[in-house]
């Protein structure tokens, strides 16, 4: 009868979901709490890791149907964050979107937001790291080309004391993944 070596070895730690940082905009700078946007890694609450899905494409022959995988494509992502006074993750966010071309109604002429001005704004990679119980990174997401497609900036209330949050989805062109040590 085999034996399940990770029950029986106190050595052997299975990743945690509360151990990882995220840093939005740039690779993280060592010593740094922030990525480039300068939104700070405290503040994030809570975050999807990335997925994908690798398309089919069907094959119909005599009376019987075959399937192929296609494209792989990338999911949209999404975290949560905590909006402190200082600093104020809200205008961070929307100091982006303005970076990224976004004009109100009454701006002349009309802007656009476009993909490459926006991704700058975000800080071109968003990473996503997971850590030991030494807090050593294990692995990490890279995800090329972020860009913001929805932000919602929570919700208000005479009844709680809970803290402000804000949801934000980001789309990308693809993730990397790299072990990194453990």
């Amino acid at each position: 009868m085999a034996t399940n070596k990770f029950w029986s070895d106190a050595s052997l730690e299975p990743k945690r979901m509360h151990r990882w940082l995220l840093y939005i905009g740039g690779e993280p700078i060592p010593g740094s709490t922030s990525g480039t946007v300068g939104i700070p890694t405290y503040v994030v609450k809570k975050v999807d890791k990335p997925k994908f899905t690798v398309n089919e494409t069907p094959h119909s022959f005599f009376g019987h149907k075959f399937y192929y995988p296609g494209n792989v494509e990338w999911q949209d992502m999404s975290f949560t964050l905590v909006d402190p006074i200082d600093p104020d993750v809200s205008k961070k966010l929307y100091d982006a979107l303005i970076s990224g071309g976004y004009a109100g109604p009454e701006s002349q002429p009309v802007s656009t937001v476009s993909k490459n001005r926006l991704v700058s704004a975000f800080g071109n990679i968003i990473t996503l790291q997971q850590l030991d119980p030494n807090n050593t990174v294990l692995d990490q997401f890279q995800l090329i080309n972020p860009w913001v497609k929805n932000v919602e900036f929570g919700s208000l209330d005479y009844e709680s004391d809970a803290l402000v949050e804000i949801n934000v989805t980001v789309r990308y062109d693809w993730a990397n993944f790299s072990l990194l040590g453990g």
